[in-house]
């Protein structure tokens, strides 16, 4: 079975499609353009954004869309659903400065996907991990905040960790979790 990936992301796509393919799952990049929303919850860009492809694509296809922010506690959860602006206007190092002599590093990263299903409609999942932000920016695996995030119970940030150990404790594959859960019922025995 096949679920379209509207991202413009391709580590996304590659973060998830490692995830689902072993359950009979294929995922395609789909670049399909809409508006995105801007609203104070993950879940309302979410919603908002699939209902906008659901009205011109129809709900004849599988298709999934998602979206992430890095929530800082001491910055009032600053990014937040403007994490990726933020990412592409400041980055990591814009994050550090505003971080700086800040003792309580502590956030999380949340993920909420939108996944359509033909026949049944939408259905949403949220994943998240906890952790804090590091003093600066370490390791080049990854993409966009790993490199000065470190989950709880680890010493390294995402980016110095493997594919495989970062996906075991993701945000977003913690919701991919989830939604493989209940894609279980459409696996062709």
């Amino acid at each position: 079975m096949e679920i379209r990936f509207v991202t413009g992301n391709q580590g996304k796509v590659n973060e998830i499609r490692r995830w689902l393919e072993p359950y009979g799952f294929g995922v395609v990049m789909d670049n399909d353009r809409f508006v995105e929303v801007q609203a104070d919850t993950l879940e309302t860009v979410i919603i908002e954004g699939m209902g906008e492809l659901l009205e011109r694509r129809g709900r004849d296809e599988w298709f999934m869309k998602d979206d992430s922010g890095l929530f800082i506690d001491s910055l009032g959860g600053f990014p937040g659903v403007y994490s990726a602006y933020v990412q592409r206007t400041i980055g990591n190092g814009g994050i550090l400065t505003l971080m700086e002599n800040v003792k309580d590093r502590r956030a999380v990263f949340r993920t909420v996907i939108g996944l359509n299903v033909p026949g049944k409609g939408l259905s949403v999942f949220r994943g998240e991990c906890r952790g804090a932000i590091s003093v600066s920016e370490r390791g080049d695996m990854g993409f966009g905040y790993d490199p000065i995030f470190i989950p709880d119970g680890r010493k390294e940030t995402f980016a110095e960790m493997s594919t495989d150990e970062k996906n075991m404790m993701s945000h977003r594959i913690d919701a991919v979790r989830k939604m493989r859960e209940f894609l279980d019922g459409y696996v062709d025995g």
